[in-house]
């Protein structure tokens, strides 16, 4: 990582404790993010020139770019920039979210798990980045182990596009465990793409599905099942959890079209500044993002 966006501190303190504005974290993460798929992922410098890499992944960042300033956003405002205790994500994958959350909350002392089967965990530059953000990290299957923390320990939890991966037969089991190892006033912050979106209801309508048949590649699944935002917020109600914020988004142009200039990408982008000039088109969003406290403990 580069050494203007690597720090973990300098951060909060610019802002004097106060939330970064959004459009100001997503300038400072979209490099992180690009670094990390360039150094943790198929793109590395032995099989794909610096040219193609840029040419190749060209306007993609922009749903992750997204996100992950959402999420940062949103953690910030209901926690403070200046908030200190434990952090973890939970399917942190190449670390899209969880150094730009390393580096926007400097004060959580951040850990991570991940399926076991991901190559790139072996990688050195797998562990010297996680070095460089003081972050720890646990390979780990979630959908069949409990996850290695003792009960209420952690003040923040993300857990980001992974819901949908999950085999609905253990839903439950991981989302227990997410709520177990959180403790009481803490925020649990999940996104996951949504069920009801316009993109997803037209799709129907055209006789098509939403999602492809399920595959599995070394025990890492595709798309399952959508949730949408109120299905997700009576899961997280039976654990004893409270909606604290709730965010609708469309901004997967990125991922639309063979190029930047192409036909369907720039009518996805047209989409989506209609939705944000007009809140009722964000009610079928493409993805949801979600903040959840854990209620205290009722007294015997």
């Amino acid at each position: 990582m580069s050494q203007a966006v690597s720090g973990r501190e300098g951060i909060s303190k610019s802002s004097g404790g106060l939330p970064v504005p959004r459009a100001e974290i997503e300038k400072t993460i979209e490099p992180i993010i690009r670094k990390c798929l360039r150094e943790l992922s198929d793109y590395t410098k032995n099989e794909v020139s610096d040219e193609a890499f840029d040419f190749y992944t060209q306007g993609i960042f922009r749903p992750d770019v997204r996100r992950v300033s959402l999420i940062i956003s949103l953690a910030q405002s209901l926690l403070g920039a200046d908030a200190s205790g434990e952090g973890l994500e939970v399917g942190s994958g190449h670390g899209y979210l969880l150094f730009p959350m390393a580096l926007f909350l400097p004060q959580v002392r951040w850990s991570a798990v991940d399926h076991p089967s991901r190559t790139y965990e072996r990688l050195d530059a797998f562990a010297a980045t996680f070095r460089q953000y003081n972050c720890q990290f646990a390979a780990l299957d979630i959908i069949r182990e409990p996850l290695p923390f003792p009960d209420s320990h952690f003040l923040i939890l993300t857990f980001s596009e992974v819901l949908e991966h999950l085999p609905v037969e253990r839903l439950n089991f991981v989302l227990s465990e997410l709520a177990r190892v959180i403790r009481p006033g803490g925020l649990l912050i999940a996104s996951s793409p949504n069920q009801a979106s316009l993109e997803n209801r037209l799709r129907l309508l055209r006789g098509k599905s939403i999602l492809a048949m399920p595959e599995s590649a070394n025990g890492v699944f595709g798309h399952i099942r959508l949730y949408t935002p109120s299905e997700m917020e009576s899961a997280m109600s039976r654990l004893g959890f409270s909606l604290a914020r709730c965010v609708l988004e469309s901004n997967n142009s990125g991922y639309r079209g063979t190029s930047p200039k192409s036909w369907r990408r720039r009518i996805h982008r047209l989409y989506e500044r209609l939705e944000e000039r007009f809140a009722i088109l964000r009610r079928v969003g493409d993805s949801w993002c979600m903040a959840f406290r854990k209620n205290a403990a009722k007294e015997a």
